[in-house]
This record gives C-alpha cells, structure tokens and sequence, in this order.
C-alpha cells in the first residue's frame, strides 16, 4: 500500500475516532437530559399536588367541617345600685362612665360563628336607707323585692315602651302608677366594645358603639355584616360603660300585693304608701349564632 493511501486510510480512521467521540458526549447529554427531564416531572407533580391541596383548602366559613347548632355565648355583668339621691349613703355609687366587663371562652369542641348580638337588663331596686319616718327601713343599697324587681328593660332611653312610673322625689301627689308619662324606670344607655383577647382583634375601632345599636328596632337585634369566626379557645371581653346614672324610682309600695315599706309619711313628705329606691341589675349580653362540632384539631 502506497503512502498516500495510508495517509487517506488515518485521517478517516481520526474521523470516524472524532465521530464516536461525539457521539459519545452526544449520548451523554441525552442521557442528561432524559434525567433532568424526570427530575421535572417529579417537580411538576409535586407542584400540582400543591395546587390541588390548595385549592382543597379552607376558603370559607361554610367550608369547616362538622356539625352546626344554635348556640347562643352570653355575658353577665352585675350593675350596682346607683341614683342621683342627694347625699347618697353608703352603698349607692356611681356608675356613670365606669367600665363593667365580663369575658367568655370557646369551649374546645368547636369554634363559634356569631352573627348577631342581643341583650337585657333584669332590673334590680335598693333601698335608699333608714330615714327619720321610716327607721325600720334596711341599710342603703340593701336589695328589696319591689312590684319592678326582676323586669327586663331595654338598653337603651331612646327605644322603651314602658307607658309609666314616676321618677325620682317628687313634690306632686301622684294617684297612679301611670300618672305622667317621664323617664322610665331602670333605664340603662352605655357604650360597648368588644375584643377578642388572644388575638387582640376588636370589633370596632377606637370608637366604642352606643348601646341603641344592640336593638335598633323594637326588639331587633344587633345583625352582623358578616359572620364573626372565633376558634376554639379564643377569650372574647364584652366591656360596657354607662353614660349616666340610673334613675331613682318611686312607686306604691305599701300593701301593693304584699309588699310591706313600713308605715309614715314619704321621704318627700306627701304619701306614706310610695317609695323612693335606687335601680341597679343584672346585664345579660348575648352573642348569637352558632357552634361548628369538630374533633379536637385546629379549623383552619
């Protein structure tokens, strides 16, 4: 074999060399990329199980698991006896902007949805003390039973269909309970705020909400925009503040349907069978709505 054969002969032996170098590295990033490729199809089928477990998620109220029931969260608050009387003896006080609150927990069997908000007065009367015509009388701020104890009245002034009773020492013989037509008895205006303590979310802003909200029509009661989500455990504070003081109440208490005030003239000189007291009571607020019964893991 001649040397330009042999020469011709090499270089298509480098080339064929040169091609299976190349295919070689070529095979090598198939092979590559065939693994980055699964790579990605594991990736793309965990990022559409995320978004299938996402779309899964809670978005709404509605969307809780377990069972619905009425369920109504209420508030007590205690509102001692209080009046304008003059020289007020001890146990009569003064509640006019002084803060009342109670607080209230979720129980763990569930979160609670409330969606509106209620509430009444069950009055209470006091005695004013012992006087001079009536020394057989009980301390001041002693609770007595009179014919307007255990009542429920309105919250606020503004919204009372109570048609009668005379308030406060008065100087005009009166022949009947419904005689004049003045401030009603055991009228109680105050202002409310509500706050969820653990998150330290309140209901309002800075601003507390008048009582005449609560009931804005006869006995309508305080409807929610929207329904007001509270997980389990959550501490919520109701906290009032009355505008002003209760009112005095004078009324026929002498042999009115066995009730027994003592004998005398009045503290206002004009008929022994009437009585002047202090108002207080028991405040019942309520938070309507209802429980989501679950096991015990968190809602959401």
């Amino acid at each position: 074999m001649d040397q330009k054969t042999q020469q011709v002969l090499q270089k298509l032996l480098h080339q064929i060399a040169n091609e299976r170098s190349n295919n070689r590295a070529l095979k090598n990033q198939i092979a590559d990329l065939i693994n980055r490729f699964k790579q990605h199809k594991i990736q793309f089928k965990a990022v559409e199980k995320w978004i299938e477990k996402a779309a899964q998620r809670i978005k709404y109220i509605e969307d809780i698991p377990g069972k619905r029931i009425p369920y109504l969260l209420n508030f007590v608050i205690e509102l001692p006896p209080s009046g304008n009387a003059e020289g007020a003896q001890d146990g009569i006080v003064s509640i006019a902007n002084q803060q009342f609150f109670d607080t209230q927990q979720i129980p763990m069997d569930g979160p609670f949805v409330a969606t509106h908000y209620m509430g009444a007065l069950q009055l209470k009367t006091y005695s004013l003390g012992p006087t001079e015509a009536r020394p057989q009388d009980v301390a001041a701020g002693t609770e007595v039973i009179t014919p307007l104890s255990g009542r429920f009245r309105p919250l606020a002034s503004t919204n009372d269909d109570f048609s009668g009773a005379y308030i406060g020492p008065g100087t005009t013989v009166l022949t009947g309970i419904s005689d004049v037509n003045t401030p009603r008895p055991g009228e109680l205006d105050f202002l409310f705020t509500l706050e969820d303590e653990g998150s330290r979310r309140a209901r309002q802003n800075q601003i507390p909400q008048p009582s005449r909200y609560i009931f804005t029509e006869v006995d309508r009661p305080y409807y929610l925009a929207v329904s007001d989500f509270y997980e389990r455990g959550s501490v919520i504070r109701w906290t009032v503040t009355p505008t002003r003081e209760m009112d005095l109440i004078e009324m026929a208490y002498v042999a009115y349907n066995g009730f027994s005030g003592g004998e005398g003239a009045d503290i206002d000189g004009v008929d022994p069978n009437r009585r002047v007291f202090a108002s207080g009571g028991t405040l019942y607020l309520t938070m309507g709505g209802y429980k989501i019964l679950q096991a015990q893991t968190p809602a959401v």
